[in-house]
C-alpha cells in the first residue's frame, strides 16, 4: 500500500535535517458512397441480386447466364456483374483486396467478400474505412500509461514514459527514490512510504531496540507521528556506527560503552515514568562529547557540548513519561568509553 505520512520537523541539531486503446475505424462503403461512421460493414459495389440473376437465365431472351451475370435479352448475351469477371456463362470473384482494386483508406484494412469488399480502419484510425485519421489517445485520455508516466501521441498508436523519480515500461511505474530523498507522495518511493515533503522513509518500532532504524539498514531516529497504520518511522538524517551499543534504559540505570571510532554515535532510549530526572553521561578523561535530547516525536529538547575532554555533559529534565532519545556522540580526537546515567530527582 502507498502510503503519504505526515509529521513535525526535526531540528536541524546533530544533523538531523528533517525539515491498445485506438478507436477501430468501422467498416464503410467502398463503391463511392460515403458510410456511416457508427453503422460497421456495407457493401462495396455490387447491386444486382444474384436470384434475379438466376431468374435472368430463364428470361425469353434465351440467356444462360451465370448466377452471378446479367443477362442482355437484346442480343443473349451474358455480363458478369459487378464484382465478378468471366465470360458471363462463368463468373468469379474479384478480390479486391488481393488486386488492390479498391478504395480503401491506406490505414485501413480490406475483407474481401463474394462480389465485394469491406474497409475497416486499422487500431489507432477513426473514420469510415475509406477516409481514417489518427486517433489521438494521449488528448482524448484513451491512453494505459501510468498516472505517473507521459503520453506520447504518434501515427497510429502511442507511447508511455514514466516521469523523472519513476521507472518502468511506462504501463506501470514504480517510485525510484530511495530511503531519505524528498518525497511529496508515497508512489515516489521504492519503500512506498513518504513523510510529505520530507523523506521517502520505512517503518520502524521502539519495542525491543533503541536503534531499528540503523538495525533494518537505514538511518535517522525511529519517531512517532501517529498514523494509523505506521505509528513510527524512520526519520532526519543521524548516521550512527555499525556497532550496536545503543540500549533500552530506565530510572536509575547506569551503563558503560565504548565509543568505536573518534566519530561514533550511539543512540539510546530512555524508557521512564512521568517526573524529574537528571540524565548526564561520563566520558573518559581524554574524550570530548556531545549529547543531545529528543522527543519521541524526534524534537530536540537539548542538546549539551559546553565542556572539553573529560566534562560531563547533561540535563536535569521533567518529562510527561513518553520515551526520551539520548545520542552521545563523540566529538574529540580520542575515543574510549563513557558512562550514562539516569538518575530520577
Amino acid at each position: 500500500m502507498l502510503r503519504t505520512l505526515t509529521t513535525t520537523a526535526l531540528s536541524a541539531a546533530l544533523a538531523l535535517g528533517l525539515a491498445a486503446c485506438g478507436d477501430d475505424g468501422v467498416a464503410a462503403s467502398a463503391s463511392g458512397t460515403t458510410g456511416d461512421d457508427t453503422t460497421g460493414t456495407s457493401s462495396a459495389s455490387s447491386t444486382t441480386d444474384s436470384t434475379t440473376n438466376s431468374t435472368n437465365s430463364t428470361t425469353a431472351g434465351g440467356c444462360e447466364c451465370d448466377a452471378n451475370a446479367t443477362c442482355n435479352a437484346g442480343d443473349g448475351t451474358c455480363t458478369c456483374n459487378d464484382g465478378f469477371e468471366g465470360d458471363g456463362k462463368t463468373c468469379t470473384d474479384i478480390d479486391e483486396c488481393a488486386s488492390g482494386k479498391n478504395s480503401c483508406d491506406p490505414d485501413a484494412t480490406c475483407t474481401n467478400t463474394d462480389g465485394d469488399y469491406t474497409c475497416a480502419c486499422n487500431d489507432g484510425y477513426k473514420g469510415n474505412g475509406m477516409t481514417c485519421k489518427d486517433v489521438d489517445e494521449c488528448a482524448e485520455g484513451t491512453d494505459s500509461c501510468d498516472k505517473n508516466a507521459s503520453c506520447t501521441n504518434n501515427d497510429g498508436g502511442y507511447t508511455c514514459a514514466c516521469n523523472d523519480g519513476f521507472e518502468g515500461n511506462g504501463m506501470t511505474c514504480a517510485g525510484a527514490k530511495e530511503f531519505g530523498e524528498v518525497c511529496a507522495t508515497g508512489d515516489e518511493c521504492k519503500t512506498e512510504l513518504c513523510l510529505t515533503d520530507t523523506q521517502c522513509t520505512v517503518p520502524c518500532s521502539i519495542e525491543s531496540s533503541a536503534n531499528d532504524c540503523r538495525d533494518q539498514g537505514y538511518y535517522g531516529l525511529c519517531i512517532f507521528i501517529g498514523d494509523q497504520n505506521y505509528p513510527f518511522v524512520c526519520a532526519g538524517d543521524l548516521m550512527t556506527g555499525a556497532d550496536k551499543d545503543d540500549e533500552i534504559i530506565k530510572a536509575g540505570d547506569m551503563i558503560t560503552r565504548d565509543f568505536q571510532s573518534i566519530d561514533d554515535i550511539d543512540v539510546h532510549l530512555a524508557m521512564i515514568p512521568a517526573g524529574d530526572y537528571q540524565i548526564y553521561v561520563e566520558p573518559d578523561i581524554d574524550d570530548d562529547i556531545a549529547v543531545g535530547f529528543y522527543n519521541i516525536d524526534g524534537s530536540l529538547l537539548a542538546q549539551q557540548n559546553m565542556g572539553g575532554p573529560g566534562d560531563i555533559e547533561g540535563v536535569n529534565a521533567m518529562t510527561g513519561g513518553d520515551p526520551l532519545y539520548i545520542v552521545v556522540a563523540n566529538v574529540g580526537n580520542s575515543n574510549g568509553s563513557y558512562n550514562l546515567i539516569v538518575n530520577k530527582l
